[in-house]
């Protein structure tokens, strides 16, 4: 991964990382897949703060029926800002190493397309935070579009020991600075084209239909560029 090659796209809850030359359909496909398996979880199992694990069973499902094939997963749990639990490689760092991701270079594509205007960043904590008293939830997804298409994914669920509203974005992202605890989800999947085709243009239109309602997604580029993704 280089990172002058990837942007950012903001998708409800997920921060999705592409390749600058992704094709337009492989682009779609996964931006419109992403949301709909939100949207579907959001009215199957309710606030993604309320019950997560339910939530999250969703949206793997709703992947499933699109024609998303699951080629591998994994899950972790770590306590935020302490050393690692013991010298062996934890279970969330060797599916990176498996599916050849960089997380450095993954975050610093999020850093970067974030960083872009404030209202990339009110987007991401409008749909993954949750103040509770003093202190917080987060439940966001980052998230890797590959050729094929596949997507790899790790939803992840933090509780911090302090408001999400007072925390600087580099704290944020920077996870030894912080107090609380994180789960990490990790799926990989691969798109069945031939199971999505029929779908396709439905999905496309149903999903336009479902963003301008709500405003569901936001392109930190477009600014700059002049046109979305």
């Amino acid at each position: 991964m280089d990172r002058t090659s990837e942007q950012l796209m903001l998708i409800g809850g997920t921060a999705l990382v592409y390749p600058v030359g992704a094709s337009e359909i492989q682009r779609r496909a996964a931006f419109d897949s992403i949301l709909y398996a939100q949207l579907v979880a959001n009215k199957n199992a309710g606030s993604r703060f309320g019950n997560y694990e339910n939530w999250y069973a969703a949206t793997r499902e709703a992947y499933r029926q699109l024609g998303w094939i699951k080629l591998a997963s994994t899950h972790d749990l770590k306590q935020l800002g302490q050393p690692a639990r013991s010298a062996y490689i934890q279970p969330l760092e060797a599916w990176l190493k498996i599916r050849s991701i960089c997380p450095e270079v993954v975050l610093a594509t999020v850093k970067a397309g974030l960083s872009k205007s404030a209202e990339g960043l009110r987007h991401m904590l409008k749909y993954s935070a949750q103040e509770q008293g003093q202190r917080s939830k987060l439940v966001f997804e980052i998230g890797l579009l590959k050729p094929g298409p596949a997507l790899d994914l790790c939803s992840i669920t933090m509780h911090i020991d302090e408001r999400i509203s007072g925390i600087p974005l580099d704290v944020l992202l920077s996870e030894q600075v912080l107090r609380g605890e994180a789960e990490f989800n990790g799926v990989s999947l691969m798109l069945d084209n031939g199971r999505f085709q029929h779908q396709r243009v439905e999905l496309q239109a149903l999903m336009e239909h479902k963003d301008a309602q709500g405003d569901y997604r936001f392109d930190p580029y477009a600014s700059v560029t002049g046109t979305a993704s």
